[in-house]
């Protein structure tokens, strides 16, 4: 076991060996809960990624639609 010190704004950096130990990499997130009076560290689960198609369903344009080619790029020069 190892002591860490809780910065001003409530911070830790967790050892490498707990890094490695929980596979944690730069960027993931984890969940922090209270078990009595201890706080357990898990890998939270990663976000579910989802395709272009549901992306797009989520949009409500009603317009007209603009082919590619229609499009002005600003400093193309091709």
């Amino acid at each position: 076991m190892s002591a860490v010190l809780i910065s001003t704004k409530g911070q830790i950096v967790l050892p490498v060996a707990v890094r490695k130990a929980l596979g944690l990499k730069p960027g993931m997130r984890v969940n922090v809960e209270i078990d009595g009076n201890k706080a357990v560290i898990t890998p939270a689960p990663a976000k579910k990624t989802v395709s272009l198609q549901e992306i797009q369903s989520l949009l409500k344009y009603k317009g007209s639609t603009v082919p590619v080619s229609a499009m002005r790029v600003a400093g193309y020069k091709g």
